[in-house]
């Protein structure tokens, strides 16, 4: 086995001795066992941010505004002739839009709220871009 250092041109060089003749290598330390999830638990929700209701508020209105604003967006923008690369970012505004919705639903807000303005970001782009 050879290790090599940071330093420009150090190298070093290990050779295994062979063992003694009737000495065994010990076998390898398992790893303790994940202990069981007990049956009907499911998994910890992600950590999410303390927020005031006021910011809670704040974001889910701003989120719902995004959505309806993308929703108008892209039922325009579905009728305009895009190139393929026009079409691919559509298609990711409209995933951002559906992922948005389902977190708005999971009330979890911040991520409601950055998927919105991600969806709205890539068509109002769009927007300007195919007209």
């Amino acid at each position: 086995m050879a290790l090599y250092g940071c330093g420009a041109g150090t190298e070093a060089t290990f050779k295994r001795s062979p063992a003694a003749p009737g000495t065994a290598t010990p076998p390898p330390v398992p790893s303790p066992p994940t202990p069981p999830r007990p049956a009907g638990t499911s998994p910890q929700p992600p950590l999410r941010p303390e927020l005031s209701p006021e910011e809670e508020q704040r974001l889910a209105e701003g989120a719902r505004q995004n959505i309806g604003d993308v929703e108008r967006l892209v039922a325009e923008l579905e009728g305009r002739p895009l190139k393929p690369p026009q079409r691919e970012a559509l298609q990711t505004a409209k995933s951002f839009l559906e992922q948005a919705r389902t977190a708005l639903g999971q009330r979890d807000y911040p991520r409601a709220a950055n998927l919105a303005s991600k969806a709205r970001a890539l068509t109002d782009d769009l927007a300007a871009t195919s007209k």
